[in-house]
């Protein structure tokens, strides 16, 4: 990054600028205070649209991983370290949604009391019946959802 003289500009001279401090002649009010609102208002509206506006769909960045909960454990593993996840949707025999194995269920459930994992199906020692949201719910909400409960 250079100045407009050509001079590089150090790190802290940037963040001053960033913050709205100018040198004699800038447009700026005298303590920067335009600017700081200016600012303010800007990361405000930027959270808001992180959180408030998007929905759940826009958010998740992959599809989940979903097997069948009479998968052998030691397949379900497989292959959430393939996708390298840290849980596992489980569905019934309608195809609906059942329950979820976690990383945590795995420690818990599985090697703490050391279950046979060729022969153990998921459905033994996964969560059940996981809340869950629709797609299209905003982010914001499903969070809610998560910290209550």
């Amino acid at each position: 990054m250079t100045s407009n003289q050509g001079a590089p500009l150090s790190r802290r001279s940037f963040s001053s600028a960033a913050y709205g401090r100018r040198k004699k002649g800038g447009h700026s009010s005298e303590n920067g205070a335009g600017e700081a609102v200016q600012r303010n208002s800007f990361s405000a509206s930027r959270s808001v649209g992180l959180t408030g506006e998007r929905t759940v769909k826009r958010l998740r960045l992959s599809r989940a991983l979903t097997v069948s909960d009479s998968t052998s454990i030691k397949e379900a593993c497989r292959r959430m370290a393939a996708r390298r996840v840290d849980a596992l949707l489980l569905t019934d025999s309608k195809a609906l949604l059942c329950g979820i194995l976690t990383d945590k269920d795995i420690a818990t459930k599985v090697i703490a009391p050391e279950v046979d994992i060729e022969n153990t199906p998921v459905s033994d020692v996964m969560t059940r019946n996981p809340m869950f949201v629709l797609s299209d719910t905003l982010a914001v909400e499903a969070l809610q959802k998560m910290v209550q409960g």
